[in-house]
């Protein structure tokens, strides 16, 4: 550093002498008067020949003489030179800074990210990722749980970051279900967020009879699930009213009259209708045709409103009152109707008199109903007739024919007596030929006598003469 010095100092010395000179020659020209122009061109002459080296020697030693030095010449140099050392130190560490950054990264704070973000990072710094997973309850599916170097610390590229990412909630963990009946909407929104229920879905349904946010029902797709033993993974649904759906009043209604049946029920289909159907009979308009509507076409209706239509059900019959007509009336002047007469035994109603008809009088009848009646006529009271000389066989016939059948109990009984007539016919009766009341037994005697010949039939001589007659016609025409 002292050759170093001492050699600067000698070059500025030498520079400051020639410097000093150079100023000599200056002040040691004459002016030239212009009008000596003889002495000028001589002057000129004089100092364009080389002056002799004594005299520029001796001039130096001068200008040495003349010299002075400035005392805060060393300091100056002194800073100078720590100046230069500085920058010096300032630039190894700044390029020592820039490598430094250029083979490290940063660590950031992946903790509650994705894991994308730390795979886009580690990409991006060529570092390498070491993902471990496990469930969690505070971080979501693919979210950073943990990491092994803390967010601001630096790692050398090329270097494994360990990083713990969450599987979500345990699924096969147990949450008993609480009793969502006691609870608002708010409260089981509440409950499935603090509990990561997230295959319990909450559902908002329209009801006609219960209030907004009010419980519905609970549904779990295993039916053999209880809710004490729900586990996460488990599918199942908790339904909250949404209260009465109201509708804008956007339908046009169109006019149905003369329209089918069938055409108003498609549209009612189609706009969600509740559509009522009347029926009613029409002399004018054919059955299954509109009649009428309870909302005046070209008129707003909103979806699931009430209408009603009338339903044309064809010409009607008017059933009479045939207790106002005979029995051959009845029958013959309603040909629309099957009119269906019968007659049974009544005490009290006389003979020929309606006791009841099947379809009350004034009822109208289409083609959609019915068209039978059946109307009873009365016979009086019974009468018991004399069925002396009839067999014994014939009895359960006769009494049901002529009296059960037509609704009066009239029942006998039987006793064997000894009798000249042929064994099982009627001998006598407790009674015949007069009126009975509707219950009613009569005693009836049958002979027992075995040995009786058996009395011809009425048709037996009949019988014999077509006989004869077959005989004699045989042997004509032989």
């Amino acid at each position: 550093m002292g050759d170093f010095l001492s050699k600067f100092n000698k070059k500025n010395y030498d520079d400051l002498l020639d410097e000093q000179d150079e100023k000599g020659k200056k002040s040691d020209k004459p002016e030239e008067p212009p009008q000596k122009t003889e002495e000028t061109a001589s002057a000129l002459e004089s100092e364009s020949m080389p002056e002799p080296l004594s005299t520029r020697s001796s001039r130096r030693d001068d200008a040495v003489e003349e010299l002075e030095i400035d005392p805060n010449y060393q300091k100056k140099r002194r800073r100078m030179i720590w100046l230069i050392i500085l920058g010096t130190i300032i630039a190894f560490v700044l390029i020592a800074f820039i490598y430094y950054r250029a083979v490290h990264a940063e660590v950031e704070d992946f903790v509650g990210n994705p894991v994308s973000d730390a795979r886009t990072w580690a990409n991006k710094n060529d570092v390498t990722l070491e993902l471990s997973e496990e469930y969690s309850m505070e971080h979501e599916a693919n979210q950073i749980i943990s990491q092994s170097i803390s967010a601001g610390k630096k790692i050398r590229k090329g270097k494994d970051i360990q990083l713990v990412s969450s599987l979500g909630p345990d699924p096969e963990a147990v949450i008993p279900l609480p009793d969502f009946s006691e609870m608002n909407q708010m409260e089981a929104q509440n409950w499935i967020e603090e509990n990561k229920a997230e295959n319990l879905q909450l559902v908002e349904e329209y009801s006609d009879d219960v209030e907004e946010g009010e419980f519905l029902q609970l549904t779990l797709r295993e039916s053999d699930i209880d809710a004490s033993e729900y586990q996460r993974k488990d599918s199942a649904a908790v339904y909250y009213s949404r209260g009465k759906e109201v509708f804008e009043k956007n339908i046009t209604i169109p006019d149905f009259t003369g329209k089918t049946r069938e055409e108003v029920e498609q549209w009612a289909e189609t706009n969600e209708i509740e559509m009522s159907y009347e029926e009613k009979d029409s002399n004018s308009v054919e059955a299954e045709l509109i009649i009428s509507q309870s909302e005046s076409p070209e008129e707003k209706i909103a979806k699931r409103d009430k209408m009603e239509v009338v339903v044309s059900l064809g010409k009607a019959t008017e059933v009479p009152n045939f207790g106002e007509l005979t029995i051959d009336e009845a029958t013959a002047n309603y040909p629309e109707l099957s009119v269906m007469v019968k007659q049974r035994f009544h005490s009290d109603v006389p003979y020929g008199k309606l006791i009841s008809q099947s379809v009350e009088a004034g009822t109208k009848l289409t083609e959609k109903d019915d068209m039978e009646v059946t109307v009873t006529y009365s016979e009086g009271r019974p009468y018991l007739g004399d069925y002396r000389g009839q067999l014994e066989g014939d009895l359960p016939r006769l009494f049901y024919e002529e009296y059960q059948s037509k609704g009066a109990d009239i029942n006998y009984i039987v006793k064997y007596v000894d009798s000249s007539e042929v064994k099982g016919t009627v001998v006598s009766m407790s009674k015949f030929n007069e009126f009975v009341p509707m219950t009613y037994t009569v005693e009836i005697k049958i002979s027992n006598n075995a040995s009786a010949a058996a009395n011809p039939p009425e048709d037996f001589e009949d019988e014999i003469d077509d006989s004869f007659e077959e005989v004699e016609t045989a042997d004509s025409g032989e």
